[in-house]
C-alpha cells in the first residue's frame, strides 16, 4: 500500500513528551504526579504500559473535565516507556469530526508499512475507509478488525501505544474503531489510551473499556500547585478555600496563580468574589486577548476556527483576509499558542475563549476563508463544515455541498457521518421537500449505522405533507425498524401494520423497495407474533402474493411465505420446497441479506437441518465482510433451531458467541431475555414464567412462545405432564405459522400420560399430514415417536425402533426422546436389560447435548432397571466458549490468521487461546486436537 493517509490530511500528531510535561503542571516529571496527589492514577497508567511492553495489551479511557490534568498524566506516564515504544497521537478536532475516519488515517499514518502483509478484505476495507481505493463500503467492524491487525503486526515490530486526546471530537467512526480494537486487545503489544472530557457519544463507543474519571485535586496537592506559580506566599487557609472554590481543577488553580498574585488572591478570598473556572476561565483569556492588536486576534480566530492546527491552512487563509505575516507573534508570547509543525493552543479553554470573543459576522467570514482554501486543496469534505459555518441561513448551494460530502463519507462507510452531514444539509435546504428527503435519508443512514433514537430524531425533523409517497414510506420503514431495535413495546407491535402500508405506498413505482417492506414486515410478524396491531398475518400474505411476481429469490421467498400463510399446507408444501432450494442455491450477500427469513420455509418444511445450514453460511459471509449485527441475529436464530431440535448445549454455544460479538461491538445485554435459554438450563419454572410474561408485555411475543414451549418440555422431562399438557395447549390449538410446529410431538407426550388420549389423537393426526406434505424425515420420526406412546404393545415397540432410525445426527436429542421413551416401554414390560441398553444411549446422548433435565429423567429410568451411572459421565467442560470456538476451527484445519478473522480478534489473541486449549485438554498438537472435536 503506498499511502494511507490522503494528501490533504495532516499527519499524526507527534508530541514531545519531555517537553509537554515540563509546560504542565509540575516542573517535575518523576515526581510531580506524587506531588500532585495523583500516584494511584499514575500508577495504573504505567502498569498499563508496562503490560503493553510484556505482550499483554489494553486500554484506558481517561475521562474529566476540561481543565482537569487528562494529557498531562497520560504524557508523564509515557515519559518513563518512551525509549521502549513506538507512540502513535492523535488530537481530536471539530473540523474533522465530521469526515468519517479521519482521525483514524492519521493515526494509522506511520503504519503504512505493516499494511501490506494484512488480510485481502482488511487490507480493501481500510483502503477504501481512507479514500485511497474505491469499492463497496466497508462495514464498520472489518474496518475495526482491520485496524486491529495493522495495530498487532506493528506490535510485533515493536511495542505500540496510540494516545488520542480531546476524543469528543474524535469522529463517530474513528470512535466505533477504537471502542472496537480496545474491546478486543489482549494478547498484544499494543495499548490505547484516550483521553475526554466526560461526553456521551465517547462513552457510548467506549462501552465496555476501563475507565478512570479523574476528579480535583485534594487541598494538599491544590494548595501545593497554587503556591508554586503565585508571586508571593499565600496562606494555607486562603489555599485551602481556592481548592474548594475550583474543586481542585489543577488548570483553573495555575490560571489563578498566573493572573493573581498572593495579595489579589487574599483579598478576593476575603470579598468572596467569584472563582474564575469553566465559562470565567475563558473571561481571563478572553481579557487577556484584548490587550492584543486587531490582526493578531484575526490570526487567533482563524487558528480557533480551523482548529485541526494545520499551519498552511492557517496561514493561507489569514493571508486571504489581509492579515500581515508575523501576526501570530504576539499571541505566542502570552502562551496562548505554538506555532511549530502544528499551531496548537495551551488548552481547548483558549480555543474556546478566542472564538466565543469574536463577532457572527468576524466568525463566517473566517470560515469562508478557510473553506475557499480547503476547496483549493480538493478538502471537499473540510470545505463543506466551513461553508456550513459561513451561512447565517438557507442557502442550496451549501446544502448541496454538504449532501456530496455525506455521499463521499457513506461511500467510504461512515454512514453515522452520513447522517449527521445530511442532517446539517437538511436543515439549510430553503425547500422543504428537499430538506425532508435529507431528513428521510439521514435517518436511514442512522439506522444503518445502528443509532435508532438518532433516526427517530432526525426523522422527526421531516415534514410528512412534503415528502411524496416513496419519501412517506422509507420514513414508515425507518419508524418500524428502530421500533424494533429499541424494543419500545409500541414501535414492535405497530412494526408489521406500518411496513405494509409502507409497502402499500409505493405499490409498483419501486417494486424492489415495496418486496424489502413486505419482507421486513414477516420479519415483525414473526417477532411479535399475536402481539402485533394494526394489521393481521393474512392481510400480509395477501400483500406478499400481490408483490412476488418474478423468479428472484425475494419474489421466491415471499411466494413461500404467502403460500404458507393463505393456503392449505399441502398445497403450500411444493412452494416452499422451490424457496428452501432457491435459498441453498444462494451465495454471498443476497443470502445475508436474506438471514432473517430463510427459517420461514425451512422449519415450515420440518427441516431444521436447511435452516441451520443457510443460518450457518449467512453467518461466514457477515463474518467476512464485517456485518456483525447480521452475525449476531443470525447466531440468535440459530439458536432457537437448536433449541428446537433439543441440543441446548449448541444453543448455549451459538449464544456465547453472540454475547462475544455484542462485546465488540460495545453493546449491552440482549435485546430482550431468551428465557427459553434459561428453562434449559435450569431456572425454576416460576422465575422463567416472570420473564417470559416480561417480554410478552413488551412486545416480543415470539420470544414469550419460546419460553412457554421450553418451560412445558422440561415439564415433560421432569414427569409433570399435566402442567406441561395445559401449558402447550394454547401453542398448538392458536399456533402462529410454524412457530409450535415442534410442540405437536410434546403435546402428544404430555397428552398421553396425564390421560388426555383424545387432544393426543388429534395432534398424532396433524403430525401425520405434516409429515405426509413435507417429506421429511424429522417429521415422520417424530410421528412415529408419537404413533408408538398411542400403540398397544403389539405395536409400540416396532414404531418407536423405526423412529429411531428416522432420526438423523443432527437431531441426537430427537433421537434421544425416542430411546427414552422405548427404554420405559421396555422397562415396563420386564425387559431390563434391553431397557438399560436404551436408557445408557439415551442418557450419554442427552449428557452430549446438554439436556440436563432428560439426562435426569434417564439416570433415574437407569437406575429404576437396576443399573448404574457413572459419576464421571458427565465430565465439565474445561474450555470457555471462546477457547472452544478457537478449538473448533483449528480441529477443521483454519489457520491462526482465518480463525482470527471468523472471530474477529488478532493472531496474537489466537495464539494465546489456543495455548490454554492445549494446557487444559493435555495435548500438544493441532493433529490431537483433531482426534479430540473431530468433526465438532
Amino acid at each position: 500500500m503506498e499511502h494511507v493517509v490522503l494528501p490533504h490530511r495532516r499527519p499524526a500528531d507527534p508530541p514531545d513528551f519531555r517537553a509537554a510535561c515540563a509546560r504542565r503542571y509540575s516542573d517535575s516529571i518523576d515526581g510531580g504526579w506524587r506531588l500532585l496527589g495523583r500516584a494511584a492514577e499514575s500508577e495504573r497508567l504505567r502498569a498499563l504500559l508496562t503490560g503493553v511492553r510484556n505482550r499483554s495489551g489494553g486500554a484506558l479511557l481517561v475521562a474529566g473535565e476540561p481543565g482537569i490534568g487528562k494529557t498531562s498524566l497520560v504524557e508523564a506516564a509515557l515519559h518513563d516507556h518512551a525509549h521502549a515504544l513506538r507512540v502513535l497521537a492523535v488530537q481530536g478536532v471539530e473540523v474533522e469530526s465530521g469526515i468519517a475516519f479521519g482521525a483514524l488515517q492519521r493515526l494509522g499514518g506511520p503504519l503504512i508499512e505493516f499494511v501490506s502483509g494484512l488480510p485481502p478484505a482488511q487490507r480493501a476495507a481500510l483502503r477504501i475507509a481512507a479514500g485511497v481505493d474505491e469499492g463497496p463500503p466497508p462495514q464498520p467492524p472489518l474496518v475495526g478488525l482491520g485496524f486491529l491487525s495493522l495495530l498487532a503486526r506493528a506490535g510485533a515490530d515493536r511495542a505500540t501505544v496510540c494516545v488520542i486526546d480531546d476524543a469528543q471530537y474524535v469522529d463517530a467512526e474513528s470512535l466505533f474503531v477504537l471502542g472496537f480494537v480496545a474491546r478486543r486487545l489482549s494478547a498484544e503489544r499494543v495499548g490505547l489510551l484516550v483521553a475526554a472530557r466526560t461526553d456521551e457519544g465517547v462513552e457510548a463507543a467506549l462501552a465496555g473499556v476501563p475507565r478512570m474519571e479523574l476528579g480535583g485535586l485534594d487541598t494538599e496537592a491544590g494548595s501545593a500547585l497554587l503556591q508554586s506559580g503565585v508571586r508571593g506566599l499565600v496562606d494555607p487557609t486562603v489555599a485551602a478555600e481556592y481548592v474548594r472554590y475550583t474543586a481542585g481543577n489543577p488548570l483553573a488553580l495555575r490560571e489563578l496563580a498566573t493572573e493573581l498574585s498572593a495579595d489579589e488572591l487574599t483579598s478576593t478570598a476575603i470579598a468572596h468574589s467569584p472563582v474564575p473556572i469553566g465559562g470565567r476561565l475563558e473571561m481571563i483569556y478572553s481579557h487577556r486577548m484584548s490587550e492584543l492588536s486587531a490582526p493578531s486576534r484575526l490570526w487567533l480566530l482563524v487558528a480557533a476556527a480551523e482548529s485541526s492546527g494545520d499551519p498552511a491552512a492557517v496561514e493561507a487563509s489569514a493571508r486571504a483576509l489581509g492579515v500581515p505575516p508575523g501576526a501570530s507573534a504576539a499571541a505566542e508570547r502570552i502562551d496562548f499558542v505554538a506555532v511549530r509543525e502544528t499551531v496548537r493552543f495551551r488548552h481547548p479553554l483558549i480555543r474556546s475563549a478566542v472564538y466565543g470573543a469574536a463577532t457572527d459576522a468576524d466568525r463566517r467570514r473566517v470560515h469562508q476563508a478557510l473553506g475557499d482554501h480547503a476547496l483549493s486543496r480538493g478538502q471537499l469534505d473540510i470545505a463543506a463544515h466551513h461553508a456550513a459555518a459561513a451561512v447565517r441561513g438557507p442557502d442550496a448551494a451549501v446544502a448541496a455541498q454538504l449532501g456530496a460530502a455525506a455521499d463521499a463519507a457513506g461511500a467510504r462507510g461512515g454512514m453515522l457521518s452520513r447522517a449527521h452531514l445530511l442532517a446539517r444539509a437538511a436543515e439549510l435546504s430553503p425547500d422543504s421537500a428537499a430538506g425532508s428527503e435529507r431528513s428521510v435519508a439521514a435517518a436511514e443512514s442512522a439506522l444503518s449505522a445502528g443509532a435508532a433514537r438518532l433516526a427517530l430524531q432526525l426523522l422527526a425533523r421531516a415534514e410528512e405533507s412534503a415528502l411524496d409517497d416513496i419519501g412517506q414510506a422509507r420514513r414508515l420503514i425507518v419508524e418500524a425498524m428502530a421500533g424494533l431495535f429499541l424494543s419500545e413495546p409500541e414501535g414492535l407491535r405497530a412494526g408489521m401494520a406500518k411496513l405494509i402500508a409502507a409497502a402499500d405506498l409505493v405499490g409498483d413505482e419501486a417494486p424492489e423497495l415495496r418486496m424489502q417492506a413486505l419482507l421486513l414486515a414477516l420479519n415483525s410478524a414473526t417477532v411479535t407474533e399475536e402481539q402485533a396491531v394494526g394489521a393481521t398475518v393474512r392481510e400480509l400474505g395477501l400483500r406478499m402474493r400481490a408483490a412476488s411476481d418474478g423468479e428472484d429469490i425475494t419474489a421466491v421467498v415471499l411466494r413461500a411465505a404467502s403460500s404458507f400463510i393463505l393456503d392449505d399446507y399441502a398445497a403450500a408444501a411444493p412452494v416452499l420446497r422451490r424457496a428452501v432450494e432457491a435459498l441453498r442455491a444462494e451465495s454471498g450477500s443476497s443470502l445475508t441479506s436474506l438471514a432473517f427469513f430463510v427459517t420461514v420455509p425451512c422449519v415450515a418444511l420440518w427441516d431444521w437441518d436447511a435452516a441451520a445450514d443457510l443460518l450457518r453460511r449467512s453467518a461466514e459471509t457477515g463474518r467476512a465482510t464485517g456485518a456483525l449485527r447480521d452475525v449476531d441475529a443470525c447466531l440468535w436464530i440459530l439458536s432457537a433451531v437448536e433449541l428446537s431440535r433439543v441440543h441446548p448445549k449448541a444453543a448455549a454455544d451459538h449464544l456465547a458467541q453472540s454475547a462475544e460479538l455484542r462485546r465488540a461491538l460495545g453493546f449491552g445485554d440482549e435485546q430482550a431475555v431468551n428465557a427459553a435459554m434459561l428453562a434449559w438450563e435450569g431456572t425454576p419454572s416460576a422465575v422463567v414464567e416472570q420473564i417470559a410474561h416480561a417480554v410478552h408485555e413488551a412486545g416480543w411475543g415470539g420470544i414469550s412462545r419460546m419460553a412457554a414451549g421450553a418451560i412445558a418440555i422440561n415439564e415433560i422431562a421432569a414427569g409433570s405432564y399435566e402442567s406441561a399438557f395445559e401449558r402447550l395447549t394454547p401453542l398448538v390449538r392458536r399456533p402462529f405459522l410454524q412457530a409450535s410446529f415442534h410442540h405437536l410431538p410434546e403435546y402428544v407426550e404430555a397428552a398421553v400420560r396425564s390421560g388426555n388420549r383424545a387432544a393426543a389423537q388429534w395432534a398424532l393426526a396433524q403430525i401425520e399430514s405434516y409429515a405426509d406434505a413435507s417429506g421429511s424425515a424429522v417429521a415422520r420420526g417424530l410421528f412415529l415417536r408419537s404413533l408408538a406412546l398411542l400403540s398397544d404393545d403389539a405395536d409400540a415397540e416396532e414404531h418407536f425402533l423405526a423412529a429411531i432410525e428416522r432420526f438423523p445426527d443432527s437431531h441426537l436429542g430427537d433421537r434421544a426422546r425416542a430411546r427414552l421413551l422405548y427404554g420405559e416401554w421396555l422397562r415396563r414390560v420386564r425387559r431390563r436389560a434391553d431397557a438399560h441398553a436404551q436408557l445408557s444411549l439415551a442418557f450419554r446422548a442427552f449428557s452430549t447435548v446438554g439436556a440436563s433435565t432428560f439426562a435426569e429423567r434417564a439416570r433415574r429410568e437407569i437406575l429404576a432397571a437396576g443399573g448404574s451411572v457413572s459419576s464421571h459421565s458427565t465430565p465439565m467442560d474445561p474450555l470457555t466458549s471462546q477457547e472452544r470456538q478457537v478449538a473448533l476451527l483449528a480441529a477443521r484445519g483454519a489457520t491462526n490468521a482465518e480463525i482470527a478473522a471468523t472471530m474477529f480478534i488478532s493472531p496474537n489473541t489466537v495464539d494465546y487461546h489456543l495455548r490454554k486449549v492445549f494446557r487444559k485438554l493435555e495435548i500438544s498438537s493441532r493433529r490431537q486436537l483433531s482426534d479430540r472435536f473431530g468433526d465438532g
